[in-house]
């Protein structure tokens, strides 16, 4: 089986005093919740620090970075580099959405990530989505995830997490049904290895938690505004891990 995942994505977000007291809270919370694996990925400027109380942790909260460049190293002022990152975290957010809009990423480049992140041994969570809903979502996201593996051979595969985030749901009025969200997971399954966890990305909070986390093709979910609130995230984890130890 493969194994239930909650990452928090705190975007550009948090101060660091703002940032130490949400993953202690976070951390506390999760003592007696067990059977997934939690992820926080605050923004880089705090990796080191939230790093000193997520490896006092109960063993499975684990820390990741929101972006890398492809470069090992050099004259690219602002970047930060796969091996600067394993040295604090174990996971990295390659793709999401938003780098892909407001910074002009494309599958080239994010293919080049991707590769940089298993090369230096981290984890990579590739984002895929589709801005407009169509009848052809589900071949365009397909397009876009082999796009963004060239070059990651059948074993990388088992080291990768895919997120699926369907642009057009967030933040309007009209959110991704649970089916759509399985049948574009069936569809993303069949290039992947039946070891990746492939997880939802959308508007997640505890309110809709449980329509996603109910469907056996998703293994867990990519949360965004509801990670910054203690409550919710913890509450959003123990819908997840009690789901999933259930089935």
């Amino acid at each position: 089986m493969r194994r239930p995942l909650v990452i928090a994505n705190w975007k550009m977000n948090t101060t660091l005093s703002d940032a130490v007291v949400l993953t202690t809270v976070v951390r506390d919370g999760l003592e007696k919740i067990s059977g997934i694996e939690v992820i926080i990925c605050p923004p880089a400027i705090w990796l080191t620090e939230i790093s000193q109380i997520v490896c006092k942790d109960i063993g499975h909260l684990g820390l990741g970075a929101q972006n890398i460049y492809y470069m090992p190293n050099g004259s690219f002022t602002g970047e930060i580099s796969a091996e600067m990152v394993r040295d604090v975290a174990k996971y990295v957010i390659v793709g999401h959405s938003e780098r892909r809009d407001n910074f002009g990423e494309t599958n080239a480049i994010i293919s080049r990530k991707v590769s940089a992140a298993l090369d230096a041994g981290l984890t990579p969570i590739v984002c895929v989505g589709e801005k407009n809903k169509s009848q052809n979502s589900a071949k365009e996201i397909v397009g876009q995830l082999q796009e963004s593996l060239v070059g990651v051979n059948g074993e990388e595969l088992k080291e990768i997490i895919v997120a699926y985030e369907p642009v057009w749901s967030v933040g309007s009025d009209e959110s991704a049904s649970p089916e759509h969200c399985a049948k574009v997971i069936n569809q993303l399954r069949e290039i992947v290895s039946t070891q990746t966890p492939i997880i939802y990305g959308g508007d997640v909070n505890s309110s809709n938690i449980y329509n996603f986390v109910s469907r056996p093709e998703i293994d867990g979910v990519l949360v965004g505004r509801a990670g910054l609130i203690a409550s919710s995230f913890i509450k959003i984890c123990r819908i997840v891990a009690e789901y999933k130890k259930i089935i």
